[in-house]
């Protein structure tokens, strides 16, 4: 029997590359899209997961759907968005508002994967991050703390194209499986890289957030949501 995995699936290039390489690697994947309350346009993810629906079968590839996470993503507004620059700065450090909406989202994706996991009796979650995009909460310190957390629930994280870093590359890879290289992936309006990722103390800042605020409420969270 296949294994299997849900892949946080955004319809862009890097996920849709991700998701064909695990059928290739012999999972049969579950495909879930997002949407955050900013999303435009989440409908578009459905196209490109039909299109690897059509080439790979239903037997090896299924679509979720688009799945609201709002009522888990203000989960972790308060206290922080009625907070004073000087008050975050002393609580968490050089926490961007921008790096905030990407942490807080992607956790509650993850928080949302966990318990659809749990339901169907999955034990991999798939992501089609890549190092070299921007966002601190794609970054080594923070897919490490994201790998822990999903351990806690006897899960592993799988990154299949996490250290592809040619944009050439990655269209080629696509090519090769029979695929033209342009997707309708949905556009995030607070989805904002930064201009120097590398920041240590703006990484510093997310891990500490995470580690003091999204830990602590997302095992209340998961539990709240696997009782109803």
């Amino acid at each position: 029997m296949k294994e299997k995995v849900i892949v946080l699936f955004s319809g862009g290039k890097d996920s849709f590359l991700s998701t064909c390489k695990l059928i290739d690697d012999g999972f049969k994947v579950y495909m879930i899209t997002f949407n955050n309350g900013c999303c435009l346009k989440s409908n578009c993810a459905e196209i490109e997961a039909n299109r690897i629906i059509k080439k790979y079968g239903k037997e090896n590839a299924e679509f979720l759907g688009v799945q609201n996470i709002v009522a888990i993503f203000r989960e972790f507004f308060l206290p922080y968005f009625n907070m004073k620059p000087k008050e975050i700065s002393k609580e968490y450090g050089e926490l961007t508002i921008s790096q905030f909406n990407c942490l807080a989202c992607r956790s509650s994706m993850y928080i949302w994967s966990i318990i659809k996991a749990k339901q169907m009796k999955i034990k991999y979650l798939a992501i089609g991050a890549r190092r070299s995009q921007g966002f601190v909460e794609q970054l080594p310190i923070m897919i490490n703390k994201f790998k822990d957390f999903l351990r806690n629930y006897s899960l592993e994280l799988l990154t299949p194209v996490y250290d592809l870093e040619s944009k050439w590359e990655l269209k080629n890879s696509i090519l090769q499986r029979g695929f033209v290289p342009k997707t309708l992936d949905p556009m995030c309006l607070l989805g904002v890289p930064l201009d120097k990722p590398q920041d240590k103390e703006i990484q510093k800042a997310v891990a500490k957030f995470f580690d003091k605020i999204i830990l602590k409420r997302s095992d209340k969270i998961i539990k709240r949501y696997l009782k109803i």
